[in-house]
């Protein structure tokens, strides 16, 4: 490989002898404008995008499903505090006036649990050992003054609560001397 000289002209560029850098023409003069510009439009922002948010925020309308106030709605057919054997878990049981069909559960003072990431299921029958019926149908996970919808017309059957960490049922009880 050939090594080819060449000169370089002398800059000031990026000196480390303490020397200024003088800029070309009249730059130094932009500097200040740019910076107020720059400030003005960072403070408009500062004050305009707080308020975008919390407009936007008030006006969203509510999400489908959410809770709304429906306490003329639901009727309360029963509420049971010792439904659980092995729980103190309070269980509200609610009908629909516009379709008595439709029931649904809350549970309250679901704090006492010890097993992680309960789910609650419904089934028509309970096996005779821990072992988790095929048949049953989820209705969501155990929080406390969520309503849980049961699916069926006809919802005899168990409620079983079923730790999915643990892959275990936590506990069960029967509803048909509740409803």
């Amino acid at each position: 490989m050939a090594f080819i000289r060449f000169k370089m002209a002398p800059t000031n560029y990026g000196t480390s002898r303490g020397d200024k850098f003088t800029s070309i023409g009249s730059e130094e003069t932009m500097i200040q404008p740019l910076r107020s510009a720059h400030q003005r439009a960072w403070l408009a922002l500062a004050l305009v995008l707080p308020t975008v948010l919390i407009v936007g925020l008030m006006a969203r309308r509510p999400l489908p499903g959410s809770k709304t106030n429906n306490s003329e709605r639901w009727q309360a057919i029963r509420q049971s505090d010792d439904l659980w054997t092995k729980h103190k878990i309070r269980t509200s049981f609610l009908r629909d006036t516009s379709d008595p069909t439709s029931v649904q559960l809350v549970f309250e003072s679901v704090g006492d649990l010890s097993a992680p990431d309960v789910l609650v299921y419904w089934s028509p029958r309970l096996s005779g050992s821990d072992s988790f019926p095929k048949n049953a149908v989820l209705l969501g996970a155990l929080e406390s003054s969520r309503p849980l919808h049961l699916r069926d017309s006809n919802p005899k059957g168990f409620l079983i609560l079923y730790s999915l960490a643990h892959h275990s049922i936590v506990g069960a009880a029967p509803l048909e001397s509740v409803l």
